[in-house]
């Protein structure tokens, strides 16, 4: 006899209220001065229900910081470059706007939440740059890298790239024609000479 399950089914329509509730408190408030109190209010529901569903602040935060992630997958095209061009964009977007601003804030309060920012990279930020890492390995496996370049350094490379043009430069360094040239930069320094054009 299958096991009664008791309560209500959880409503997947109340989290992703939560979730953007929990977004909305850390962009205004931060992680130091975040509040179930506030998340409830914010997303009409009682703070019990919160609670419920999260029952650690901690796991909260993290999970509505996980909405705003790129949520990479591997594409595998057969190609680095139109791997890359696949990722890219979502990695981009990822870097702009009020999604770049709630991820720069609470990644700046690591001193206030070492456990919560910790989490978030190893959980989120590290597995988006795996799965780039991981479009690099294929591209080495294919005879497309250069014998110097490292994935793990080429990782960096892109990674690091897109985030300097948003933080320093604003949205517009990595829309359409910014990650065009990033990638072109990217892929300039990495690919075997004459591989690069595509």
């Amino acid at each position: 006899m299958p096991e009664l399950t008791r309560g209500r089914p959880r409503d997947p329509r109340i989290d992703a209220r939560v979730l953007a509730a929990a977004v909305a408190e850390l962009a205004e408030k931060g992680i130091a001065e975040f509040s179930v109190r506030g998340v409830a209010s914010r997303a009409h529901v009682d703070r019990r229900g919160v609670h419920a569903r999260w029952p650690r602040t901690d796991d909260l935060v993290v999970d509505a910081l996980a909405t705003l992630t790129a949520g990479l997958q591997p594409p595998a095209t057969g190609s680095l470059r139109a791997d890359l061009e696949a990722l890219v964009p979502d990695i981009a977007a990822a870097l702009s706007g009020a999604r770049r601003q709630v991820l720069q804030r609470c990644l700046d309060e690591v001193a206030v939440a070492p456990e919560i920012t910790h989490r978030f990279r190893r959980d989120h930020v590290d597995r988006c740059s795996a799965v780039v890492e991981d479009a690099f390995h294929r591209a080495r496996e294919r005879g497309e890298l250069s014998a110097s370049t490292s994935p793990a350094g080429a990782t960096e490379l892109l990674m690091g790239s897109l985030l300097v043009r948003a933080l320093l430069q604003g949205d517009a360094a990595v829309d359409a024609d910014g990650q065009r040239r990033v990638l072109d930069h990217v892929l300039g320094l990495t690919l075997v000479p004459g591989r690069a054009a595509g």
